[in-house]
């Protein structure tokens, strides 16, 4: 039994290969039938060999370019179950402004990842500062110029529910009962449709978590851009 190929590319040479030699054998045939046929019966051999030599023609290059069409067919099949999907094992490494390459932390490379996939990338020209999980579909995205808070849906879309610029804020951000980030800001009405807002309560799930946002909010506040 014919070994079949291992790769798209042993089987397209093994296709050529027997294309080119059914075209080679069906042209030899041409002149080697008459010759076999009158050297047995003579002129009725002569033209026997003619007819079959013209059928040799034809049929040997379209048994070639059946068995190349094969070949093919078997190699692109085995190309197909020994590939496999290249995934990235890690989300890719973020870029400070200042274009350092410093030590890969995953927790920035997720969070500027999903900054970017945020509603098809409504909000990747915003900067990347840092985020925090606030519960299991639910995360806190502070930028250089303000926050967002995303939620992650059933089947891993980003949304943002809301926004503030660090512009609009009114007051400085503050914990309340340990654990709570109070953000008030500017009046901001979103549609007729919604009510007036003047700030959030962010509830993280331990005071410590809290602790560590409200100490990145301000930080990205005083590196606020200056325009």
């Amino acid at each position: 039994m014919n070994k079949q190929p291992s790769s798209l590319r042993e089987g397209l040479a093994r296709g050529g290969k027997g294309l080119v030699s059914g075209f080679v054998s069906g042209i030899t045939g041409i002149v080697t039938k008459p010759i076999k046929g009158a050297q047995k019966e003579g002129a009725a051999g002569f033209f026997k060999g003619v007819g079959k030599g013209l059928v040799g023609a034809v049929a040997r290059p379209t048994g070639g370019i059946i068995d190349m069409a094969s070949s093919t067919f078997q190699g692109i099949k085995r190309a197909a179950e020994t590939s496999q999907d290249i995934e990235s094992l890690r989300p890719p490494r973020f870029i400070h402004e200042d274009g350092v390459i410093r030590p890969y932390k995953e927790r920035e490379g997720l969070g500027s990842q999903m900054l970017q996939k945020i509603e098809n990338g409504r909000f990747a020209k915003f900067k990347y500062f840092a985020h925090a999980k606030v519960n299991d579909s639910d995360f806190l995205m502070i930028t250089k110029t303000g926050i967002f808070f995303v939620t992650k849906g059933t089947f891993g879309q980003l949304t943002c529910e809301w926004q503030y610029l660090f512009d609009e804020f009114t007051k400085e951000p503050m914990i309340v009962e340990d654990r709570r980030l109070r953000i008030e800001a500017k009046e901001r009405v979103k549609s007729v449709f919604h009510a007036k807002e003047f700030g959030k309560i962010i509830n993280f799930r331990t005071p410590e978590i809290a602790k560590w946002v409200l100490a990145k909010l301000e930080d990205a506040r005083e590196n606020l851009p200056k325009y």
